[in-house]
């Protein structure tokens, strides 16, 4: 027997909504965060603090950022790490709207610009070693040459220097290069991916976007503006005319019949934007990231009777027969 599916429903606006596909970056992106919280000390080559914490704070001003870094702390990874973390802890898999979309369409040009920045990328953080020095102690004559190492401190040279000291302190060779855009030390990885952390952040941050974009409900309207908008969209006009057509009693018509044969019953969209538009507007959704597919609205019987009103009054053509009466005379409760 095939297992029951429960789909997600959410109150929004003056409408319930039906997930039609499901959405899984914010699972990604709490396990990414968890991941980053559980690699903390030695593990990423520091002497205390986590990943998760250490890439928040990446490039902020004293006493976090280093003296000598290009950056005080204005731009950076960080600026939109506290921003998505906030969302999606706010979120979760619910509805998310217009700003949401742009906080994380944000943070992908973001990380995009922080990667391409010549100092700010974390593989090009920058420290001085001796050219040479003794491989036992780490020690190294007055004006040797110092070169430049890229990503992260505890290379080769500190280990050795610090071999007594290093507290628990392990790293990993990629994690250093002499060359720039070529290390892959934690704060990068938490980035792009590596083998610490499996997936990126701007790859989390990429599928959300799209799965937003690709997103879909059907929506089940509470609202308490007159129905008679809906009548601009082709499945539930025809609908209602057949609700007319079919609801007389002698020579009125039932409300209570159109009603029934109405209220819950689902309507398809059927692609179209200007559609899908009118019931954002209609049920109260504006700025809701997804498209709606289908939809259905709770009636009343004075609801009915107003939409049958217009229904008639807008000389809308019934496949019965044609109407004479006045609308006030044709309907009965």
């Amino acid at each position: 027997m095939p297992k029951k599916v429960t789909k997600k429903t959410q109150k929004v606006g003056d409408a319930t909504l039906e997930e039609g596909t499901p959405i899984s970056f914010h699972k990604d992106y709490t396990d990414w965060k968890k991941t980053l919280e559980d690699l903390e000390g030695g593990a990423i080559g520091v002497l205390s603090g986590d990943l998760f914490t250490a890439l928040k704070n990446h490039v902020k001003p004293p006493p976090i950022a280093r003296p000598a870094s290009p950056n005080k702390g204005q731009t950076g990874a960080f600026v939109e790490l506290d921003k998505i973390d906030n969302l999606i802890l706010l979120r979760g898999d619910g509805a998310y709207f217009d700003e949401d979309a742009e906080t994380l369409e944000n943070a992908i040009n973001d990380i995009e610009d922080l990667l391409a920045h010549p100092s700010l990328n974390p593989q090009n953080i920058m420290f001085s070693v001796p050219a040479k020095y003794d491989k036992k102690t780490g020690d190294y004559p007055e004006g040797v040459k110092m070169e430049p190492i890229y990503g992260h401190y505890l290379d080769d040279y500190f280990k050795t220097k610090h071999k007594d000291n290093l507290k628990g302190r392990t790293s990993d060779p990629s994690w250093s290069n002499s060359k720039k855009n070529v290390a892959t030390p934690p704060m990068y990885q938490a980035l792009v991916g590596g083998k610490l952390v499996t997936t990126g952040l701007l790859d989390i941050m990429e599928k959300a976007v799209q799965e937003l974009d690709d997103r879909t409900y059907s929506i089940d309207i509470t609202t308490s503006k007159p129905a008679r908008y809906l009548t601009e969209i082709p499945s539930f006009r025809k609908a209602l005319a057949r609700a007319i057509s079919t609801s007389k009693v002698g020579k009125s018509v039932s409300i209570s019949k159109v009603t029934s044969k109405l209220s819950g019953r689902s309507f398809e969209v059927g692609g179209s934007q200007k559609v899908v538009n009118l019931l954002k507007r209609y049920a109260n959704l504006r700025g809701l990231v997804g498209n709606i597919t289908s939809f259905s609205i709770q009636l009343t019987p004075a609801k009915t009777k107003t939409l049958i009103k217009y229904y008639m009054q807008s000389n809308m053509q019934v496949k019965t027969r044609t109407l004479t009466k006045s609308w006030k005379d044709v309907l009965v409760v």
